[in-house]
């Protein structure tokens, strides 16, 4: 399954790469993730949690970063997991890439997505999974925009005092993203017409 998506960020373009590149700085900005282990500068493990409906999913898997084209502002990464119950498995190849839109950075990511397992049911209802898809990237942005934020308010606060040191930005407890919610979400769209 093909999954299209971007999002736009309040930093210019080297800038927004140095920070998406820095995935110990960014997976906490991505909702349900958590990184497990640094293996090298390209590999890493992690973990990802999902709730569709009564159903809790979390899959346990790696990441490699296979691709860096630094002129290009692109990168290629691929991602494998599996449920930590049993139920199936995701792999995703991923590609990102930034361009300038003003003083700001669109980031377009394409994904291709294979579902095994009892987990690939979900994979049927594509509009279900474009809708997950939508709203993790949505709350990624919004995280990293927190982020963004907090590293230039850290930058000007340093610059009139050397006594800052931190800067944090509050994440939920559980960051999962709830199916149910997207479910109903994506119901209503296509009621209005808007799928």
């Amino acid at each position: 399954m093909e999954i299209k998506n971007s999002f736009t960020v309040s930093s210019d373009i080297k800038t927004s790469w140095n920070i998406l590149l820095d995935i110990e700085r960014i997976a906490p900005c991505m909702p349900g993730a958590e990184l497990t282990a640094v293996i090298d500068d390209t590999h890493y493990k992690g973990n990802a949690k999902l709730r569709v409906g009564p159903v809790s999913l979390t899959f346990s898997g790696e990441a490699e970063i296979t691709e860096v084209d630094e002129v290009n502002f692109s990168a290629k990464v691929h991602a494998k997991g599996n449920d930590t119950k049993g139920r199936g498995a995701a792999d995703a190849n991923v590609v990102f890439v930034l361009s300038e839109d003003g003083d700001k950075t669109r980031v377009d990511v394409l994904t291709e997505l294979n579902l095994s397992g009892s987990v690939a049911q979900y994979g049927r209802a594509s509009g279900l999974i474009d809708a997950i898809a939508s709203q993790i990237i949505s709350d990624f942005t919004d995280n990293l925009e927190a982020e963004i934020t907090n590293e230039k308010t850290l930058s000007t606060e340093i610059k009139k005092s050397t006594d800052t040191n931190q800067s944090g930005v509050s994440k939920k407890s559980d960051n999962s993203i709830s199916g149910l919610s997207l479910f109903f979400r994506a119901i209503w769209a296509m009621i209005l017409g808007k799928r």
